[in-house]
């Protein structure tokens, strides 16, 4: 197992920089640290259509793979209706889990994160706005905290638009566009509480 050093900080209310303020070890264990126990796990039973394996580290994997994919599949979802939100699709493969994002695929990400602001640019460039209006849908859609900071009903302008985007992309070209557009919706979804002032 790994023993990384973590740093813990505070916002400092004068600068407000965030300044260290102490650290902590975060134990992590390794696919070296797992494989073993995994390879010779034994399925015992079956809860809530979960496998229960013979061993703790197997279930303890086993739980943390149905945690995230319960997470990531609710994230999708529309608090108001239920249904999957437009232009997301909940993860089905090996590859969609992937293409989440995770360690050493950043360049990739990076990328596909450029290829995606591109498409949507050249979609808002086809809508007939000003180049002023242009700009502005496609800075909300690039800036995450300038997004989270909008009034309501711009917000809800940049999901429309998005959601036609996205309803205008073949399906292949949406399911690699999946994570960044998911993204931009949350942050489209992002409302600071009257009592967080």
């Amino acid at each position: 197992m790994l023993s990384l050093k973590q740093d813990v900080s505070r916002k400092d209310e004068k600068t407000g920089k965030h300044v260290k303020i102490g650290e902590y070890t975060v134990t992590v264990p390794t696919l070296e640290d797992i494989a073993s126990h995994i390879v010779s796990a034994k399925k015992t039973s079956e809860e809530d259509g979960i496998p229960v394996f013979d061993n703790a580290v197997a279930n303890w994997v086993q739980d943390a793979l149905f945690a995230y994919s319960k997470a990531s599949a609710r994230n999708k979802l529309d608090p108001k209706t239920g249904a999957v939100k437009a232009g997301l699709k909940i993860a089905e493969t090996w590859d969609e889990f992937t293409a989440e994002g995770g360690r050493g695929n950043n360049g990739a990400a990076l990328a596909l994160l450029r290829e995606c602001r591109e498409a949507f640019a050249t979609y808002i460039g086809t809508l007939g706005k000003s180049e002023a209006a242009q700009k502005a849908i496609t800075q909300y859609f690039n800036n995450k905290t300038a997004l989270e900071l909008a009034a309501a009903d711009r917000k809800q302008k940049v999901k429309e638009y998005i959601e036609a985007w996205a309803d205008s992309l073949d399906e292949p070209t949406l399911e690699r566009f999946q994570r960044p557009i998911e993204n931009v919706l949350a942050s489209c979804e992002a409302v600071a509480a009257a009592d967080d002032f």
